[in-house]
């Protein structure tokens, strides 16, 4: 079944067996970054209250569409009161989180509300909580390579070098959308050659174009870790000595 499809199916589901306010795309597949068998194809439904779009129900409906169709569907409830108050439910620092949320999404069923909300300002702190978010990736990328999941090793891999070079692009008053739109953006950053080929091969992986070897992979994962603390982290946390302040408003 094409991904149209599986989108179109999936969305009725959700409608007859919920109370939605509407239902929205977002992510790579929204900003047609989206790789078969690499992106998750990433749906949202805005609800009022918790019983109108039970979490338990979404999860029922992703893990039926993605064994039948081989994807990894996400569908994810948020309570509409969230982005007003800022308390959308996500383990990502908030307001990078909103703000990636509304400039990607799509409204595919319903009210379009997500198009017309403000995007939160970034600052400092969010830049280095984003950058710290990075270098724990990248530990949970060597993690995974040590229990032999390469799959999982080469993902939290490319993200972490990919989103820990979209922290230090924030500090340029940057938030490129896409990875392919991060990796043009860097060119504006001073990198040296090494931490260039790194993010390189980490979109080269994204796109299944380069896949590593056991041996190379500890290699690239241990080059990350370098990249994402002593130049990505420490950079931010270096004009945090100056306090926090707005980046993008």
């Amino acid at each position: 079944m094409k991904t149209d499809e599986v989108v179109n199916k999936v969305v009725t589901e959700i409608a007859r067996n919920t109370r939605p306010v509407s239902i929205f795309l977002y992510g790579s597949y929204a900003t047609n970054d989206y790789v078969p068998g690499v992106s998750d194809l990433e749906i949202g439904v805005l609800r009022k209250k918790k019983s109108d779009v039970p979490n338990k129900t979404l999860r029922a409906i992703a893990q039926k569409y993605s064994r039948k169709n081989s994807l990894t569907l996400r569908v994810y409830a948020y309570d509409l009161g969230g982005f007003d108050k800022g308390t959308v439910d996500s383990p990502f620092t908030k307001s990078v989180f909103i703000r990636h949320l509304i400039l990607t999404s799509q409204t595919i069923w319903g009210k379009e509300i997500m198009e017309h909300l403000a995007p939160p300002p970034l600052t400092l702190l969010d830049a280095y909580r984003e950058a710290c978010f990075s270098t724990m990736r990248i530990l949970a990328g060597l993690f995974f390579l040590r229990a032999g999941n390469m799959r999982e090793a080469h993902e939290m891999s490319y993200k972490a070098c990919l989103f820990g070079t979209l922290s230090l692009e924030y500090l340029n008053g940057d938030f490129p959308v896409g990875f392919g739109n991060i990796v043009k953006a860097s060119k504006k950053l001073q990198l040296t050659p090494k931490e260039r080929k790194l993010i390189k091969d980490a979109y080269l992986m994204r796109n299944k174009k380069k896949k590593f070897s056991e041996e190379k992979m500890y290699d690239y994962i241990f080059g990350v870790m370098t990249y994402c603390s002593q130049t990505v982290e420490a950079r931010i946390r270096l004009r945090l000595k100056r306090g926090d302040r707005v980046l993008i408003p």
